[in-house]
């Protein structure tokens, strides 16, 4: 059960690896491997479309044939160290915290990189203690150091000795994640810059239990390539609560202010007061310390409710990664099926950094309603769409054998829907395919003489006559997407075999969860509740993963994503037209 991983660059492939367990502290020296294509008398092991490869520790950047080299340093150690097989740890130290400064201009990057306003007081709530604490600047000596209950404030005369003292609670309490609300915008690169400036650089080293505390710029501009998590903290994890609300909220919220998601879900709001913060400060500094305070039980109680974070380290380890990359899609399915296929005895294939298409592709269908008085109405929902369409047709890299290529139409056309007239059932639709091909039954209603232009995997074209084509399809039992990609089905693609197994899974946890809250056990009824919805966002997820040109599983120009989402809309579209039908046949009225 770990915690969190942190990679330490020492030489060509060679890392040392920080790792936090429910054991404790260690560090173990670890070289990066790679696989690299080979003869078959020397493979001992095979890639997805069954390579023969061989493992090698000595191997550079850009050279061709290398296989699952290009994983981060330290997921791929856990990768490697965990497989499939890991829970989350029960003993996390979590620190709830909020920051207030000195009223200034608008807080934009830069302004937080320049951080020049003092920093008045910083609360936080240490969760496995049950310890509230606040460290408050106080140059005026209106308040006494106070301990009441489980909660303590310390006035400090000057900001040195509050960031001097908020770096020494952190030695102390050593925590395993930091949790704020948009502290990975504000809170946590304001106080980065805010210590530099005032401590000195060699003090914000003290953030981190190994001392390694960095900015994230880019190799080549030297620009902060992160903008919403730009600081990173060796050994202690952020976790950004509105971005995680962003993430898992079904909900796109009317705002997304911390007062009023505390007001919607946990029945809190922020501590009102007139004028300016700074105001508040100087008139009435023990409200001040009740509005910092009352920031962060707002955090303590969203999770109560919401349990994020308990989702979070679920979902991160299932991608084997730290928790501050729940939020990057594609590293959590990256991790997660790269596991399963090294289970398997199967070796990852390569990232491709596929480009993407400059107009994008044909996202999910939106139906407009045309304004009327309707007799009668209803409403459809299709469950887990993306995921079975997936599955169904066997989508994949692996299984993808080609596509048809639209060239009659203008480029500015290819992704508006056609509308359909259906003469014989009286009514229409829109279609969002090129030229309408939407499967094999729909390349059966076109002129067998006619020629296609057809692309295989590899991006060869060829002409074709319909004709041929649909033989093709059929001798090989091949599976056609709405977007006219033929995938065969004699062999189960990737995407297919672990959506699968997560739906196997998935049911697993909810027959669990139904079992525990039947007998009155709650806390193990909530606990299968988190896994079985973690395995509903990666299912739902994997998708959109699909459609990122860094996704070692997609394909080139978004192939694939397209041929889930045209699909989806024609299912969407048929099956309405069906229920149409089927309705109006029972109501006795036109269609």
């Amino acid at each position: 059960m770990y915690k969190k991983c942190f990679a330490e660059y020492k030489s060509y492939n060679k890392f040392l690896i920080h790792l936090w367990t429910d054991e404790g502290y260690t560090t173990t020296e670890w070289s990066k491997s790679a696989y690299i294509e080979c003869d078959e008398s020397e493979a001992k092991y095979r890639g997805l479309n069954d390579e023969p490869l061989k493992k090698t520790y000595k191997w550079k950047k850009g050279t061709s044939g290398l296989h699952f080299h290009d994983m981060s340093p330290y997921q791929n150690f856990l990768v490697d160290k965990y497989g499939i097989n890991d829970e989350p740890s029960t003993t996390h130290k979590e620190i709830f915290f909020d920051i207030e400064i000195e009223m200034g201009d608008a807080l934009t990057p830069e302004y937080i990189q320049s951080a020049p306003k003092k920093v008045t007081s910083i609360a936080w709530y240490f969760k496995q203690e049950d310890e509230w604490k606040i460290i408050i600047l106080d140059p005026k000596q209106q308040i006494q150091p106070t301990v009441n209950g489980n909660k303590e404030i310390i006035p400090v005369y000057n900001e040195e000795v509050l960031l001097s003292k908020f770096l020494t609670y952190m030695r102390e309490l050593d925590p395993d994640i930091l949790v704020g609300y948009n502290s990975d915008y504000f809170d946590i690169p304001y106080l980065y810059y805010r210590i530099k400036n005032v401590l000195g650089e060699e003090m914000v080293e003290y953030l981190s239990p190994i001392l390694k505390v960095k900015e994230k710029r880019s190799y080549r501009t030297n620009e902060i390539y992160d903008s919403n998590q730009p600081i990173e903290i060796a050994g202690v994890e952020s976790l950004d609560y509105m971005r995680l609300h962003k993430k898992y909220s079904w909900e796109d919220e009317p705002s997304w202010k911390l007062d009023a998601l505390g007001e919607k879900y946990v029945g809190l709001n922020k501590i009102e007061y007139e004028g300016s913060l700074d105001r508040l400060f100087e008139e009435d500094i023990e409200k001040f310390i009740e509005y910092n305070f009352r920031d962060v039980e707002i955090l303590v109680e969203l999770d109560k409710k919401l349990e994020y974070l308990a989702l979070t380290k679920n979902l991160s380890h299932k991608g084997k990664h730290n928790y501050g990359e729940v939020y990057h899609n594609t590293v959590t399915q990256d991790g997660a099926i790269s596991a399963y296929l090294l289970s398997e005895g199967i070796i990852p294939p390569p990232k491709e950094n596929h480009p993407q298409k400059k107009k994008g592709y044909a996202g999910g269908y939106l139906f407009c309603p045309k304004a009327g008085i309707y007799k009668y109405m209803f409403d459809e929902d299709l469950t887990s769409l993306y995921p079975c369409i997936i599955m169904s047709l066997n989508i994949g890299k692996e299984t993808m054998v080609g596509r048809i290529i639209n060239d009659t139409l203008p480029e500015n056309l290819r992704y508006r829907p056609y509308k359909v007239e259906d003469k014989e059932n009286k009514t229409s639709y829109y279609s969002p395919s090129r030229n309408n091909y939407l499967g094999l039954n729909d390349l059966k209603k076109k002129d067998p003489q006619e020629k296609l232009t057809v692309e295989n995997a590899k991006g060869k074209r060829t002409q074709i006559e319909v004709g041929n084509l649909i033989n093709l399809i059929e001798d090989m039992k091949m599976a056609v997407s709405a977007n006219g990609t033929f995938f065969r089905t004699d062999k189960s693609s990737v995407l297919s075999i672990i959506l699968d197994k997560w739906f196997t899974e998935r049911v697993k946890y909810k027959n669990q969860m139904k079992k525990a809250f039947k007998a009155g056990n709650n806390e193990l009824g909530t606990s299968f509740h988190l896994k079985q919805y973690t395995m509903k966002i990666l299912l739902n997820s994997l998708y959109g993963a699909t459609a990122l040109p860094t996704f070692r599983y997609a394909m080139n120009h978004a192939i694939l994503s397209e041929a889930i989402t045209l699909s989806g809309w024609r299912i969407i579209q048929e099956s309405a037209l069906a229920a149409n039908r089927h309705i109006n046949k029972l109501m006795k009225t036109e269609i």
